[in-house]
């Protein structure tokens, strides 16, 4: 797989956009995060990178997906894909894998179909 780089400006930004939208000042998020307010105004800044458990916890507290708040700021965007799906499908066995990836091509197909119908 490529090196998917992240860009933390956009990150933060986006971070920031769910965290207001929600009308949550840094305090209290702090309370229903557990992580400092020092450390969420770095985030949202891009002063400073943000590890996969925060991101999850940032995720939870504004109940947006952690792909929500990346997608804008992958900057390979087939790689940001792959890394989505990749971890989607982390600790599936191979026959899980298996059985969702056709269904999403079977997906994919009738949404072809359906729209080449219009």
């Amino acid at each position: 797989m490529k090196n998917i780089a992240i860009d933390y400006v956009l990150l933060g930004k986006n971070i920031r956009k769910c965290r207001l939208d929600k009308h949550l000042s840094y305090k209290e998020f702090h309370q229903l995060s557990n992580i400092s307010v020092k450390t969420l105004r770095n985030i949202e800044t891009g002063n400073s990178k943000v590890s996969i458990s925060n991101l999850i916890i940032i995720s939870n507290v504004l109940n947006v997906s952690v792909d929500y708040l990346l997608i804008d700021s992958l900057k390979n965007k087939s790689g940001a894909i792959h890394f989505m799906l990749s971890h989607a499908f982390e600790g599936l066995t191979n026959e899980e894998s298996t059985v969702l990836t056709e269904t999403g091509h079977m997906l994919k197909n009738q949404m072809i179909k359906f729209e080449s119908a219009n």
